[in-house]
This record gives structure tokens, C-alpha cells and sequence, in this order.
């Protein structure tokens, strides 16, 4: 495994009077003796200097924005291949608009309402081709943009093998495209099936809290399971899968807490709508996707600023009692 030289120290005078003072000087001590893992040669210090240099060095915000315009790309045909798919399924319009509002302003519900319609009512089996086809491209980029975002990273030594990343891709999509259906099924929809078998007293009314809990459970399960396979994937230096990690659990948390903080956002100001026209909603995607693209690059920053400490931990040489 190559190694990877010392990270530039930023420069400027802020950093300089950071290093300075007296008091980060105590907290750097501080810090140091906390070693809360395992490999007691680690230390909170030295990953938080590894964790910081990576955000200063690594060119987070640009590697988010191009991560957030491939997914950006994608949602459309992801979009395109769904409304084709619910044809053939025993679901009502009405279900799957008021599910969709789940996900999206109902501004942006509004904008394409009479697609939606046309598109359940009528079985469109080309448009069902064309949106598989497309989807698998634009999906399939979309994900390879997050794994080479993952490889950029000043603590991954080596450049990303962009065919094997490309194949990876693939199947990573096709993988994770089950986790997201299976999770976006039990939000939209699982719902009202407990209302659903309520009305018709094959639940007790004490059970529901117990399900829906399970529900969101289940979910929150199955996202952090997306994140933690986007990981591990995108570590090309780590040889054993990692299912629970610090960034996986702090990347998949932030990502539930921000979807519910931009649907309060839009609940609170829907008024940006009529500011901005249909406008407002791409603003409002566009920044859902980039804060999300965001919060996978820090968690894996974490991730991987994690095992560069343990790396250099282990190889440095300890003195000879």
C-alpha cells in the first residue's frame, strides 16, 4: 500500500493564531489523551487534524457540486421509470400523488400533476423501455460521481480506477435501487396500509405507535445500509468491510434530519413559490441534493480520516522499553 506524504498545513493568520494560543494548545493536549478506539495508539487529536486538513484540502464543496448535478441529472429518469411502473401495479392516482408529497413540495406536485395522471392512467410500456434504459445510465453516472468524489480524498492514497469504479457502479445502482424502493414503499405507503387495517379493526388502536415506530426504523436501517455499501466501496485501501462506522451513522442521521428540515422549510415559506415561479422548486432540489452530496463527503472525510490516523499509528515505530 503506498503511503501517503503529511497533509499541507493551511496557511493565513488565522490558522497561525490558532496554533498560537494558549488555549488550543490545552485542548490539543486535551484531545490527545482521549482514545476512545480500540488501537490505543490513536487519539481524537489526530483525527480531528486528518478530519480538518481533509475539509481545507480535499475540495469538498466542488466535489459535492458535481456529485449533486449528476443526481440532479438522474432524478429525472428516475422519475420517468417510476410513474411508468405504477400502471401496472393495483395503486390509485390519488395514492401515489399524496404519496409523492412525502418526498416533494406540493408546489413541485402541482407542476407536473397532469403527467402524473396521463402516465398512471394510460399503460405506457415504450416510455417503460426508455425510462429502464435511461435510467440505468443516468443512475449508473450518478453513483460513479459519488465513488470518484469518495476517491479524491487527500486521505485515499492512488487515483480511482475509473473502469472498475464504472462497473462497480452498475451494481451498486442496481443494489441500492432495491434498498431506496423498499424504503420509499415503507414511507409513502406503509402508512396508510396501518390506517388501512385500522378502519378495519385487524390492528389494535395500542399497536400502531409500536408500527410505525418500526417503520421509521426500518428505514432509517435500510438508508444507513445505502450509505454504509457507498463507503466501503468508495475506501479502495480498506480491505475488511466496515458495517458500522462513525461517518456512516453521522452521514445517515444528518441526511433524515435535513429531508425533514427542508420539508419544514418549504411547509413554513411555501411563499418562495410565488417569488421565484417553478423556479423555486429547482432552487430548493438543487440545494436538497447538494447539502445531502455534502454530508456523504463529510461522513466519508470522517471515515477516512479515521483510518489514516490508525495507519499512521501503526506505523509508527514505538520505542523499545
Amino acid at each position: 500500500m503506498s503511503q501517503l506524504p503529511p497533509p499541507p498545513v493551511p496557511e493565513g493568520p488565522m490558522f497561525k493564531w490558532l496554533q498560537d494560543h494558549k488555549g488550543f494548545d490545552r485542548l490539543r493536549q486535551f484531545l490527545r489523551q482521549l482514545r476512545p478506539w480500540k488501537d490505543q495508539d490513536m487519539n481524537v487529536y489526530d483525527v480531528f487534524r486528518f478530519f480538518t486538513l481533509g475539509l481545507v484540502n480535499g475540495s469538498v464543496s466542488t466535489r459535492a457540486a458535481a456529485i449533486s448535478f449528476r443526481l440532479f441529472v438522474a432524478f429525472f429518469p428516475a422519475m420517468l421509470l417510476l410513474l411508468s411502473i405504477v400502471p401496472f401495479t393495483p395503486l390509485e392516482t390519488e395514492e401515489v400523488l399524496l404519496s409523492l408529497e412525502y418526498f416533494f413540495p406540493k408546489q413541485a406536485i402541482d407542476l407536473f400533476e397532469q403527467t402524473v395522471t396521463d402516465l398512471i392512467d394510460q399503460r405506457q410500456g415504450t416510455l417503460l423501455s426508455v425510462g429502464v434504459v435511461l435510467l440505468v445510465y443516468y443512475a449508473s453516472n450518478s453513483v460513479n460521481s459519488i465513488l470518484m468524489g469518495f476517491g479524491e480524498s487527500p486521505h485515499v492514497p492512488g487515483k480511482p480506477n475509473w473502469l472498475l469504479f464504472r462497473l462497480l457502479s452498475v451494481g451498486l445502482m442496481l443494489l441500492l435501487s432495491v434498498l431506496l424502493g423498499v424504503a420509499v414503499f415503507l414511507i409513502g405507503f406503509a402508512g396508510d396500509l396501518v390506517q388501512w387495517a385500522e378502519t378495519k379493526d385487524l390492528l389494535n388502536t395500542d399497536d400502531i405507535p409500536l408500527l410505525m415506530m418500526a417503520r421509521w426504523t426500518l428505514s432509517f436501517a435500510l438508508m444507513y445500509a445505502t450509505v454504509a455499501i457507498l463507503y466501503n466501496a468508495g475506501n479502495r485501501i480498506k480491505k475488511r468491510w466496515e458495517w458500522f462506522s462513525i461517518g456512516a451513522t453521522a452521514a445517515a442521521t444528518l441526511l433524515i434530519i435535513v429531508t425533514f428540515a427542508f420539508s419544514w422549510f418549504i411547509g413554513q415559506f411555501a411563499s418562495y413559490n410565488t417569488l421565484y415561479g417553478s423556479l423555486g422548486t429547482l432552487m430548493i432540489t438543487l440545494l436538497w441534493l447538494n447539502s445531502n452530496s455534502s454530508i456523504l463527503l463529510l461522513g466519508f472525510e470522517l471515515n477516512a480520516a479515521i483510518h489514516r490516523a490508525q495507519r499512521d499509528a501503526e506505523n509508527t515505530e514505538k520505542p523499545i522499553s
